[in-house]
């Protein structure tokens, strides 16, 4: 925890996932001599003199990236045409140094803190100290959550290309395919009736020079853009730009190599999650996928997990388990008051996709429950 004059600071890790959450303490004139923020990097661009919080409120904003080599990527940022807010500084207490600089990404609200700590040996930055009368059972949660397995960015209708190119030049991150139907301009797209949805994804490995990661176990960040199409009505992605006002950060998705116990000790710590639609696990291409990769669908509907694949094998395979790719998902109810960011737990077995196929499918199980339970005019 850190403690400062104008907000306080706590952070949760599990595995190598770290989240940072900011509550202000006070209002803060522009002139306050009590006002430490101008050697604060990762908050002195932020701050409003006019409220008692953040300029971006009750947001996720600040994806933080791990690199080797902060300058090189400073340089690539400033060559690319993006806007870095703080320039490389570095910040030390008795555990070591950690360089950091924060950069202002072409999405929405977003901004990138960019810190270079291999030589550090503290829990987590300069400044922050254990927290007295930790009130989290961490042993019960050890092993759950390992890493962050990707962000995703609901962007502006029409604009995944332009933010594809701002990531390539400025972070050197590169386009990956989805799905093997995913088309290169058109990227992957949901579009049934009443859904239009359009998906690119993109990553960046550890072996590149300038080593730009998550922290994560394989070493590799990947980023989901979503945006609506056009003509199809409005859907999530809608949704959040209404509530959140803008392009943002709409979901993390956190790695488990167990989601069934994942979710149930979870849900005993008191997470709400988004109950799945009785529906969904009466679909008949969704219990001829679960019967492939050998799930029994009273084991799936007891936690309310989905299930999605990614199969390319043939009917009569002896060994369909193994040669089957596919991801389990469970989702959060949103974190804060509007419905905007939320939570992703999601296991993966094979797969490289983020669960299109739900979408789809837990839109028609939504419209046939409504169907079903729609009393009819009198």
């Amino acid at each position: 925890m850190r403690s400062r004059a104008y907000c306080e600071q706590w952070v949760v890790k599990a595995g190598k996932a770290a989240i940072l959450v900011t509550e202000p303490k006070c209002h803060l004139e522009k002139n306050d001599e009590n006002k430490d923020t101008h050697n604060d990097p990762l908050f002195n661009k932020w701050w409003s003199s006019s409220s008692n919080k953040p300029l971006d409120g009750d947001s996720v904003f600040n994806i933080a990236l791990k690199v080797t080599d902060l300058q090189k990527v400073i340089n690539n940022v400033i060559e690319g045409g993006g806007e870095v807010v703080t320039s490389p500084v570095s910040i030390k207490d008795e555990h070591g140094q950690v360089d950091i600089a924060v950069v202002k990404s072409c999405i929405g609200n977003v901004y990138h803190t960019l810190l270079c700590y291999d030589g550090y040996a503290g829990n987590f930055l300069p400044g922050f100290t254990t927290a007295e009368n930790n009130f989290i059972e961490t042993n019960i949660n050890c092993g759950l959550v390992t890493h962050i397995d990707h962000i995703a960015f609901v962007c502006d209708q029409g604009s995944t290309p332009q933010v594809l190119k701002w990531y390539e030049k400025c972070f050197r991150m590169k386009r990956f395919f989805i799905n093997s139907n995913e088309d290169e301009d058109d990227g992957f797209l949901i579009s049934d009736t009443g859904i239009g949805m359009r998906m690119k994804a993109m990553e960046y490995w550890k072996c590149s020079e300038t080593g730009l990661t998550s922290g994560n176990s394989q070493e590799s960040i990947r980023f989901v853009l979503v945006e609506s199409l056009k003509g199809q009505g409005a859907n999530q992605v809608d949704i959040f730009l209404e509530d959140h006002g803008g392009p943002g950060v709409q979901h993390m998705g956190l790695y488990t190599p167990d989601i069934m116990s994942t979710v149930a000790t979870f849900k005993q710590s008191g997470a709400q999650f988004v109950e799945t639609p009785q529906a969904y696990y009466e679909d008949d291409q969704k219990l001829s996928e679960m019967k492939k990769v050998g799930f029994n669908v009273e084991d799936l509907m007891s936690c309310g997990v989905l299930l999605d694949t990614e199969a390319d094998v043939e009917e009569d395979s002896k060994n369909q388990c193994e040669n089957h790719r596919y991801l389990l998902q469970k989702f959060t109810k949103p974190i804060f008051s509007k419905r905007t960011f939320f939570l992703e737990l999601i296991q993966r077995v094979g797969a490289q996709g983020f669960g299109a196929g739900n979408i789809t499918a837990l839109w028609r199980a939504v419209q046939a429950y409504l169907t079903q339970n729609t009393k009819p005019s009198s």
